[in-house]
């Protein structure tokens, strides 16, 4: 069958389970990074998630895919720093009751000593700790605190001492934005921390306009050498490719489910773990209106019109 046609048949209603990418326990932050649709334009109330609404998701989500979450884990984190949240930890060790393999994105400047060993305990099975610039003066450049650089590199090693101290086998991942404003920055400390033992990986991680609409983090791409970002799918005889609506979902703090990570502002709710279970969001109304519409590849909803990943 030609690839075109096959997207475009692709079901309405799927019979095969879900997957969560991100669930978020707050999207309060301290940060105020330049890169970030938060920064900019996120308006959503703020607050953090409800600890019996968390452990109904993730029991829902051990009975409905329990291959996929003991396997690729879940992300516990969406639009905010996790580690704000006044229970992370016992969420933390909640999933890891459950089997479920739990990765985090993390700011290293709220690492305090307390903050780590309850992150330790907790046993979480990945760690991305948001390390850019090399200096105090790069880091504000990028990530908006002052001067937090030196604090931050503290903080992680401290804890990769108590990560050895605990025979943790947590996985730490030094994340860098790979973009114009850190190149410098990408080559000074990609040494250093390779060097640190208890890292396991230095990861130069992509630059990304999330969904497209925010004009001061679009424009970075002109530097970036990124593609051009696709106009609304009207009338556009290349097919949307974009299969995040057929394989999963995201969950913001209040219980309310998106489409995407790329949804910061819930621009498209599909629905609320409140009101419905998220197999009953899986195959409703609303995202069985977006698959409509990237099928029919006429894309005018405000979350998905500008975003690269449409195909």
């Amino acid at each position: 069958m030609n690839y075109h046609i096959a997207i475009r048949m692709r079901p309405v209603v799927v019979n095969y389970p879900f997957v969560i990418e991100n669930l978020e326990l707050t999207n309060k932050c301290p940060m105020k990074c330049i890169m970030c649709v938060r920064t900019y334009k996120m308006t959503r109330p703020q607050g953090f998630m409800d600890a019996e609404i968390f452990k109904k998701i993730i029991d829902e989500i051990v009975q409905i895919n329990p291959p996929f979450i003991h396997k690729n884990g879940l992300w516990l984190h969406h639009f905010g720093e996790s580690l704000l949240h006044p229970e992370f930890d016992k969420m933390i060790s909640y999933c890891s009751a459950r089997g479920v393999k739990v990765g985090l994105s993390l700011n290293p400047i709220m690492l305090t000593e307390n903050i780590a060993d309850r992150l330790i305990k907790a046993k979480p099975n990945l760690l991305y700790f948001a390390m850019d610039g090399h200096d105090d003066e790069s880091f504000f450049k990028i990530r908006g605190i002052a001067n937090a650089f030196n604090k931050s590199k503290e903080n992680i090693l401290r804890f990769l001492k108590l990560k050895e101290n605990n025979k943790s086998k947590v996985r730490v991942v030094i994340s860098m934005i790979d973009f114009a404003e850190n190149s410098h920055s990408m080559e000074e400390m990609h040494f250093f921390w390779k060097r640190q033992r208890g890292i396991n990986e230095v990861f130069k991680k992509p630059f990304t306009d999330w969904n497209g609409d925010v004009e001061e983090i679009t424009n970075m791409i002109e530097s970036h050498k990124l593609p051009v970002k696709n106009k609304t799918k009207q009338n556009n005889t290349k097919p949307a490719t974009c299969s995040t609506p057929w394989l999963k979902m995201s969950i913001t703090w209040d219980g309310d489910v998106v489409p995407c990570c790329n949804d910061y502002d819930k621009k498209y709710v599909l629905g609320n773990v409140n009101n419905n279970t998220l197999s009953e969001i899986w195959n409703g109304d609303k995202i069985k209106d977006l698959r409509r519409e990237l099928r029919a590849n006429v894309v005018r909803n405000e979350l998905c019109r500008n975003c690269r990943s449409l195909g």
